[in-house]
């Protein structure tokens, strides 16, 4: 909740005395909230040592102060509950040490602590076996609590007052501005996270067809083909293309062009296992990485990706597009010194086999070419 400038701050006083009562209502303000006070107490004294009963009337001035007083502790507790709950909080509290015959103003100060922990206390005393180390243990921070002894001045109290307030009123802005900050921090730094993932997935996908882009797939593949030299297990690529896509681009035009690219890769893409990698590799051509699979089941999976893309029609933009793959498949054996190019050679080889040969087929790679 924001502070006001022109809101008056709320102060609190707890005290069984009500001539101590009648000094803080005219020192700070007038009275909001109060147990009955005696109407025929003499008029408070300038100094409270019990004798001095001479007139204040020195020190009252318009106040800009809300003033709660209170005879118990309870009341105080209660009041600061009430003061949150409606969004109007204390900022200070002077609490006499015994308001007999309920609890004493520690109690009250522990309680208002854990209502508000912002809050400024002010311990009032005239007891002097007060300790504020105790105190200090029972009612933290030490920087917002202090200790008046009685009797005390008029004056005591106003400057008490007027510094606490004011520091609580520039605790409140500093946390606002805090927060505020904060907030800013947060919104720019979603921003700025979403703009780096943006640009991860850009240099990782490729923007048409969502596959993985060639830099992405090709570094998958060094990764699978180290794997499988220390695992003996075998690896197989397919290096498949779609057939004679040009026509497609000049009979239907670039847009329907793009919309087979993505329908391709999506057909590809559900054939495959969830550890599988498929790529687009440039242009119409796709690498698609099976680690763990022999040339038999390559070439099962190179048969479903060239079915799944013949069977049906595409859609374009205005019209089906019929559209076939060819595909070209190598395996290598875990013991075989080969590299990834060698690798990505050998299926290239087998797929320029099976475009010769009538495309829309599967063909594998054979030893020496």
């Amino acid at each position: 909740m924001e502070e006001h400038d022109n809101q008056k701050i709320r102060i609190l006083v707890a005290d069984d005395d009500d001539f101590i009562l009648r000094l803080y209502q005219q020192v700070l303000g007038n009275i909001i909230y109060q147990s009955k006070i005696d109407s025929e107490i003499d008029p408070p004294g300038a100094r409270l040592s019990g004798g001095d009963k001479s007139n204040i009337s020195n020190y009252q001035q318009k106040s800009s102060y809300e003033l709660t007083v209170c005879r118990q502790s309870k009341e105080a507790v209660e009041a600061f509950h009430d003061g949150n709950t409606e969004g109007s909080p204390y900022a200070v509290a002077f609490l006499d040490v015994r308001m007999p015959p309920g609890p004493d103003g520690i109690w009250a100060a522990e309680k208002i602590r854990s209502l508000s922990p912002d809050a400024q206390i002010v311990i009032v005393t005239g007891y002097s076996d007060i300790d504020p180390a105790t105190i200090a243990k029972r009612v933290p921070p030490t920087n917002r609590l202090l200790y008046i002894q009685k009797p005390f001045h008029p004056h005591e109290i106003r400057q008490f007052a007027s510094t606490l307030a004011a520091k609580w009123h520039a605790e409140r802005k500093l946390s606002q501005i805090n927060r505020k900050l904060e907030l800013t921090i947060q919104q720019r730094t979603a921003v700025l996270q979403e703009a780096y993932d943006n640009l991860k997935l850009q240099a990782i996908y490729d923007p048409l067809t969502s596959l993985l882009n060639r830099g992405a797939v090709l570094s998958i593949f060094k990764k699978e083909l180290s794997r499988m030299k220390r695992t003996d297990k075998p690896l197989s690529i397919i290096m498949a293309d779609i057939d004679k896509f040009k026509s497609v681009n000049d009979m239907f035009g670039h847009p329907a062009g793009d919309a087979v690219l993505k329908e391709t890769a999506e057909r590809m893409q559900n054939c495959l296992r969830p550890y599988d990698s498929v790529g687009r590799y440039g242009g119409e051509e796709f690498i698609v990485i099976i680690p763990g699979c022999d040339k038999i089941g390559a070439k099962t999976v190179a048969e479903r990706i060239r079915i799944s893309i013949c069977h049906k029609k595409f859609k374009g933009p205005e019209n089906e597009i019929a559209v076939t793959m060819s595909l070209g498949i190598t395996t290598t054996e875990a013991n075989k010194n080969i590299s990834t190019n060698d690798l990505i050679a050998e299926a290239d080889k087998a797929l320029y086999r099976a475009k010769s040969a009538g495309r829309n087929m599967v063909k594998a790679a054979v030893p020496g070419g």
